[in-house]
């Protein structure tokens, strides 16, 4: 498949900045893999009012943008089978291992892949890279397709 522009990814997340964290998909192979690019910058939102700048790009953020980059390769696979529209969720993440600080200035690689997927859920693994570096390792991660009516909270009643 040809490579995703920012346009494109905001059509297939819901995300939007600043945390939509993924900038340019270079390769995505339905149901099978995904080559996404994250750029750090010094000017994003959680630099702001350090009392002394810490300029590590926080790894919640560095899992968030591997789970986006996930959510496209599986929401594609989904659409591509016509199992259904929904909203990818993240579910839980074993075998997460950090390297070195993630800077601004980085280009982050996330290469996630497919191990299984079933219905409405998909197991990935993979790793993210900076400049040939791993700086995030994932053994397993799960994501799973929820509809949106599903999601959304349940109406209250009003009494007055």
């Amino acid at each position: 498949m040809r490579p995703l522009d920012c346009a494109e990814i905001t059509r297939i997340l819901p995300h939007r900045a600043p945390m939509l964290l993924v900038d340019r998909v270079t390769e995505l192979v339905p149901g099978e893999r995904v080559l996404a690019l994250k750029a750090i910058s010094a000017e994003a939102p959680w630099y702001r009012n350090l009392p002394v700048p810490d300029y590590s790009y926080p790894s919640c953020l560095l899992v968030e943008s591997f789970a986006q980059a996930a959510a496209i390769l599986i929401t594609q696979h989904w659409a591509r089978d016509g199992d259904g529209s929904g909203v990818p969720i993240f579910g839980s993440m074993s075998g997460a291992r950090f390297g070195r600080p993630v800077l601004p200035g980085d280009v982050v690689e996330h290469d996630v892949h497919v191990d299984r997927i079933l219905s409405d859920s998909a197991i990935f693994g993979g790793v993210s890279r900076v400049g040939g570096e791993p700086v995030l390792t994932v053994d397993r991660m799960i994501v799973a397709l929820r509809a949106e009516r599903a999601l959304a909270a349940p109406e209250r009643s009003h009494t007055a």
